[in-house]
């Protein structure tokens, strides 16, 4: 008899210990903590510009090398490619826009090419660097590489879309 009585006090038990799951009302919410983000800067003013003139712009920090989370080996990497910058464009197509930085290696882009594409509206990353016949998606995306991919020249996110020469004169 008194497992009986043992068993039935168990599940009383039970039954209390669930009875605020079977309430009629909800349980108040819990409410998550409260993250700030840090606003999106408008950067179609930095299209012309070069790499390594954003540097030190506040609105750019969180897209320097060394906040974008790539290890030691990776950043230098891509310092290494971008050293000869070439200005900066806005990749367009397929309802994506970007802002995409791209250089080469002081002995050309066939030894290390670098390319940072910035998504507009999201602030999302491409990196990438390639070189010597092998290329690597340091932070991949593949909304970006699509739009690096549409935009390039080549069909390859490595060959980036670049600013159009300005035209020369030579008055003599």
């Amino acid at each position: 008899m008194s497992w009986v009585r043992l068993g039935l006090a168990l599940a009383a038990v039970g039954v209390a210990a669930g009875c605020d799951r079977l309430a009629l009302e909800p349980a108040p919410a819990v409410s998550a903590p409260v993250v700030v983000a840090e606003p999106l800067p408008d950067l179609r003013p930095f299209a012309g510009k070069t790499y390594s003139e954003i540097q030190a712009e506040p609105a750019l920090r969180r897209y320097s090398a060394a906040a974008l989370a790539l290890s030691e080996a990776e950043r230098a990497r891509f310092e290494a490619g971008m050293t000869v910058p070439e200005r900066a464009v806005i990749a367009t197509g397929g309802g994506a826009e970007a802002l995409v930085f791209s250089g080469c290696a002081i002995s050309g882009c066939p030894h290390a090419r670098s390319v940072l594409a910035i998504d507009l509206r999201s602030g999302a990353v491409f990196v990438g660097v390639s070189g010597q016949g092998a290329s690597e998606e340091l932070a991949p995306n593949d909304r970006l590489e699509a739009l690096l991919r549409v935009t390039s020249p080549t069909m390859r996110w490595d060959d980036p879309i670049r600013a159009e020469a300005s035209p020369t004169s030579d008055a003599g």
